[in-house]
C-alpha cells in the first residue's frame, strides 16, 4: 500500500506532508504492538473500572471522539452503559454521569476542548488515551501511553490506529478475544491490492463521495470521510446508513460515490438494500467488506476478514488510510500540508 500512496505522492507539487505521514503510518503496527505491552497496566485499570461501574464517558475531538464512538458501541455490545459525545458538547452542555470513570482521548494530550473537561470532572475516576505522557491530558489522568511518542504529521493515521489498538486490548481484558486476536487484527490487509486501486479510480472520478456504515462501522467511515477532508481539501458527507436512508439519499447520483463500510452479520445484511437504490440513482459502490456475504452488485469490494467488532474495524485501517490519502493527492497538489488547521488545536 506504501507503492500505491508513493505513486500518487508524485503528482504532488510539495509532497512533505504526505511523506510526513508515511513516515508514521510506517511505524503504526509496530508501535501499537509495543503499546500493548507498555501501557498493559493502565488497559488492565480502565477495564477494571469499566467492569465495576458496568459504564464508561468518553470525551475526545475530532479523530479521537470517531474512536470513543466506535469503542463505546463496542462496549454497549458488551453490556457496558457507555456514551461518547465531543469534549466540545459535554464543555458547554455538561451531562450528568453519576460517578462513572471518564475517558479522556486526545493524541497530543493538548486539545483546548478536552484539556477544559478536566475542571469539570472532578470527583470522577479520569483515565486517557495520549501518546503524549508529559502533556496536560497524559499528567493529570491515569493515562495509557501509547509508544513512539506524538504524531507530527497533520492527519491522523498512526496516533488513531494505535488508539483504537489500545482500546481493543481494554475490550479483550473484557473477554472480547484476546491479545492474539488484536495482533492479527494488526496485520490485517485487503485481499487483493487491486480493489483498492479500483476504488481509488471510482472515487476519484466521483463529483461527490459520500461515506456510511452502521454500528462501530459508522464512524470508521466518519474516520475516512474526516481524512479524506483534511487531506484533499474536498467535502465528503458521511452520515450513518440509517440516516442516510432517511432523506438525504435525494443527493445519490450518477455522480457519486458511495464508500460503505460493510460488517458480517444482520448489519451487513442490511447493506444490500443500496444495491436496488444504486439501479435506480445510478452512482457507484466501494465496499470495504467484512461480511461473509456476496459482494454488492455494481460494487467495487475491498475484503477483509470477516467480522462485526472492533477487531474487525482495526483490520481495515491501513487500507482505508492508503485510499484516503491517495484520493486526496489526486485532489490537492499540497496533501499534507494544512492551510488554516493545525496538528493540534488550543483555540476555540
Amino acid at each position: 500500500m506504501r507503492a500505491m500512496i508513493e505513486k500518487y505522492a508524485c503528482l504532488l507539487q510539495d509532497n512533505s506532508g504526505v511523506q510526513a505521514i508515511l513516515a508514521e503510518m510506517d511505524r503504526q503496527v509496530g508501535d501499537a504492538v509495543e503499546s500493548l505491552d507498555s501501557a498493559k497496566e493502565g488497559i488492565r485499570e480502565l477495564a477494571k473500572a469499566i467492569k465495576a461501574s458496568n459504564a464508561l464517558l468518553l470525551l475526545g475531538m475530532g479523530a479521537s471522539h470517531y474512536a470513543n464512538e466506535l469503542f463505546a458501541l463496542q462496549l454497549r455490545k458488551l453490556g457496558v452503559q457507555a456514551l461518547a459525545i465531543s469534549a466540545s458538547e459535554y464543555l458547554y452542555d455538561p451531562l450528568p454521569f453519576g460517578k462513572a470513570p471518564i475517558l479522556l482521548t486526545s493524541q497530543s494530550g493538548e486539545s483546548v476542548e478536552t484539556v477544559r473537561c478536566l475542571s469539570l470532572l472532578e470527583g470522577n475516576q479520569l483515565f486517557s488515551i495520549t501518546l503524549n505522557a508529559n502533556s496536560t491530558i497524559g499528567r493529570k489522568t491515569n493515562a495509557l501511553v501509547a509508544a513512539g511518542g506524538e504524531e507530527k504529521a497533520f492527519a491522523g493515521t498512526r496516533s488513531v490506529t494505535l488508539t483504537i489498538a489500545i482500546m481493543a486490548s481494554a475490550c479483550s481484558a473484557l473477554g472480547l478475544g484476546s491479545k492474539k486476536d488484536v495482533l492479527r487484527a494488526l496485520q490485517n490487509r485487503p485481499e487483493t491490492i487491486e480493489s483498492l486501486e479500483k476504488a481509488l479510480g471510482l472515487i476519484i472520478q466521483a463529483g461527490n463521495v459520500v461515506a456510511t456504515g452502521r454500528s462501530l462501522f459508522s464512524p470508521l467511515a466518519h474516520l475516512f470521510a474526516l481524512g479524506c477532508e483534511e487531506l484533499s481539501r474536498k467535502a465528503v458527507l458521511c452520515l450513518e446508513s440509517g440516516q442516510l436512508r432517511h432523506g438525504p439519499t435525494e443527493i445519490l447520483s450518477s455522480d457519486t460515490a458511495l464508500v460503505l463500510f460493510r460488517q458480517d452479520g444482520p448489519l451487513g445484511q442490511l447493506s444490500s438494500s443500496f444495491e436496488e437504490l444504486a439501479k435506480r440513482a445510478g452512482f457507484s459502490i466501494v465496499v470495504f467488506d467484512a461480511s461473509s456475504y456476496k459482494a454488492l452488485e455494481r460494487s467495487v469490494t475491498v475484503r477483509f476478514p470477516s467480522g462485526d467488532d472492533i477487531l474487525a474495524a482495526l483490520g481495515m485501517m491501513s487500507a482505508f488510510q492508503a485510499l484516503m490519502i491517495t484520493f486526496a493527492c489526486s485532489k490537492n497538489p499540497y496533501t499534507g500540508i494544512p492551510r488554516y488547521g493545525s496538528k493540534v488545536t488550543t483555540t476555540e
